[in-house]
C-alpha cells in the first residue's frame, strides 16, 4: 500500500506490557498492510516483550519502531500515559493514527480504509472487532493445548461479533485525554461528548482480538474480574464463555463470516472436529 503511505503519513501507537507471545507477530501484520511507523510505550515488561520487539526491528530494517520503555508501577494503561503515548507519536508528525493494542491483528487492511476516509474528508475510521472466545466445556476438551510454537492466528481460529470501536483517527492539535475517564480514543477539546466530533468514513476494517492465547491467560483474566466484583463467566447466549463482550449474530468460520445468531453453537462444533 506504498500508495497510501505517499499520499498520508499513517502511524501506528501501541501501548503494551507483557506480551511476549504476541507482540512479534502483530507487529509483522500491521507493518505487512503498509504500516511503516510504529510508536511503542511499554509500561515496563518483565517477561521477553522488549526483546521480541527488538527481534522485530533487527529483522524488519525498513520499518521505523520508536520503542520508549516508561514503567507503570500500578500496573494500568491510565490516561496520562495514553496522552504520553499521544504526544510521542505526534512527534513522527501523523497524518493518521492507528491506536493498536498488542493482542489486536487486522483481518482486513486499514490502510483501505484510511484512504476512503480520507478522500471523503472523515475523520475517524470505525473498526470492527471479533473477539477469540470459548466455553470451559473448550477448554475441559483441551482446545487450548495445542503446540503454541504455532501462530496465534493458526492457533485461535474461531471468532465471535465482539464490538466495534473508533481506534483509528486524523491527528489534531486539539485531540488529548482526560485524566477522569480511561478510553482508547482521544477527546475533543471543546466538544461535550467525544463521540460528537466523529465524522466516520464509510469503510469498517475487521481486526481480530486475542484477548487471551492461552489456559493460563485465559484462567488469571477470570481471577482477575472476579476479584474486581465481576461474573466468572460472560456472554450473551451462553453462561461459561471466558469473554468479557457481549456476542451478537456475526461469527468467522476459519475464512467465512456467518451471520447467524445460533452461531455460537456451530462455531462449538466446527472446533470439536478440527480438534479430532
Amino acid at each position: 500500500m506504498d500508495i497510501v503511505t505517499e499520499r498520508i503519513r499513517i502511524v501506528a501507537q501501541m501501548m503494551i506490557r507483557n506480551e511476549a507471545d504476541i507482540i512479534y507477530e502483530t507487529l509483522s501484520e500491521i507493518t505487512r498492510w503498509g504500516v511503516k511507523t510504529v510508536v511503542i510505550l511499554d509500561g515496563g515488561s518483565d517477561d521477553s516483550t522488549v526483546e521480541q520487539v527488538g527481534a522485530f526491528t533487527e529483522s524488519h530494517p525498513n520499518v521505523a519502531v520508536d520503542l520508549n520503555v516508561i514503567p507503570d508501577p500500578e500496573g494500568e494503561f491510565h490516561d496520562h500515559q495514553r496522552q504520553v503515548l499521544l504526544e510521542l507519536t505526534r512527534a513522527h508528525n501523523p497524518d493518521w493514527i492507528i491506536s493498536l493494542d498488542a493482542d489486536e491483528i487486522y483481518h482486513t487492511n486499514p490502510l483501505v480504509a484510511i484512504l476512503t476516509a480520507h478522500i471523503a474528508g472523515a475523520n475517524v475510521v470505525w473498526c470492527d472487532i471479533p473477539q477469540f472466545w470459548l466455553t470451559i466445556a473448550d477448554i475441559k476438551a483441551g482446545l487450548l493445548l495445542e503446540d503454541e510454537s504455532a501462530s496465534v492466528q493458526k492457533r485461535r481460529r474461531w471468532y465471535s461479533w465482539g464490538h466495534t470501536g473508533c481506534f483509528i483517527w486524523r491527528d489534531d492539535p486539539k485531540h488529548y485525554y482526560p485524566k477522569s475517564i480511561p478510553k482508547r480514543t482521544p477527546e475533543y477539546e471543546g466538544v461535550n461528548n467525544y463521540r460528537d466530533w466523529q465524522m466516520p468514513g464509510l469503510a469498517r476494517p475487521i481486526c481480530k482480538h486475542y484477548p487471551f492465547r492461552s489456559l493460563r491467560q485465559a484462567v488469571k483474566r477470570m481471577d482477575e474480574r472476579l476479584e474486581r466484583g465481576g461474573r466468572k463467566y460472560f456472554g450473551k447466549y451462553a453462561t461459561d464463555w471466558i469473554v468479557d463482550e457481549e456476542t451478537a449474530g456475526l461469527h468467522y468460520f476459519d475464512g467465512e463470516w456467518v451471520r447467524d445468531v445460533n452461531g455460537h453453537r456451530r462455531v462449538g462444533e466446527y472446533m470439536g472436529r478440527l480438534s479430532r
